[in-house]
């Protein structure tokens, strides 16, 4: 009887490590979702960063803010881009699944600045010299760098462990050019009275126009004035 007891109870015990034990331990789970701006959805989150905090890894959003990463239910994730405060989100005490498709808004930066500072209009031939260095280069070397002065470097050397991320960089920060070269020209054309854009209107109006670096640098002043003033009149009308 002792011995048929002992059997039981062994038996018992095998069955609670194999059926109980597996299903506390984590496992991997799938987490896709949308970022966006808190305050107005329609323009898109550029150079957003979606990190792991306990390995430190990272992975980047599309241009429209759409991102998957793949982590432990107890992880917390971190979404950083540079103007944004950093959100982090943690499913551990979400129903148990798969995988999770969620949406993430993001909070900008509030500053306080002491004086108002006027843009200086820059003319044809200095936005013209920033048009001939447009183009990711080849090669792009990492630098040390300060997080103030150039924050999308910053989060690649502390957070990156991708090779292909140098490259991301490097079209970054051509981008940002490619974006402070098309703001400028608008300031210029709206000084003369050939466009009407408020400063809030910059990046959806860049969006829009979705201009090639090619493009930009092939096209004449002239026809760069008149393609920017021919979708202006069109943007004004469906963005309004």
């Amino acid at each position: 009887m002792n011995h048929s007891l002992t059997k039981l109870i062994l038996l018992t015990l095998f069955c609670f490590l194999c059926f109980y034990l597996p299903s506390k331990a984590q496992t991997n789970i799938t987490i896709n979702g949308i970022a966006f701006d808190k305050d107005d959805s329609k323009l898109p989150l550029p150079k957003l960063m979606i990190i792991n905090k306990r390995t430190n890894l990272g992975t980047f959003a599309d241009s429209e803010g759409k991102f998957s990463i793949v982590a432990l239910q107890s992880d917390s994730i971190l979404f950083s881009t540079t103007g944004f405060i950093i959100k982090k989100i943690c499913l551990k005490d979400s129903v148990t699944k798969k995988q999770y498709s969620i949406e993430v808004p993001m909070q900008k930066l509030q500053y306080t600045l002491k004086e108002i500072s006027v843009f200086a209009t820059r003319d044809l031939s200095e936005i013209q010299r920033d048009i001939n260095k447009l183009g990711v280069k080849k090669e792009y070397l990492a630098r040390g760098a300060d997080v103030i002065e150039s924050p999308i470097t910053a989060l690649y050397e502390r957070f990156s462990k991708y090779g292909k991320s140098k490259q991301k960089v490097a079209e970054w920060e051509n981008e940002d050019l490619k974006r402070e070269i098309l703001k400028d020209l608008f300031r210029l054309y709206i000084k003369h009275d050939i466009i009407d854009l408020s400063d809030n209107e910059f990046d959806a109006f860049i969006k829009y126009l979705n201009f090639s670096d090619e493009y930009i640098q092939n096209a004449s002043q002239f026809e760069l004035t008149m393609a920017i003033k021919g979708k202006f009149e069109s943007f004004k009308y469906r963005w309004k």
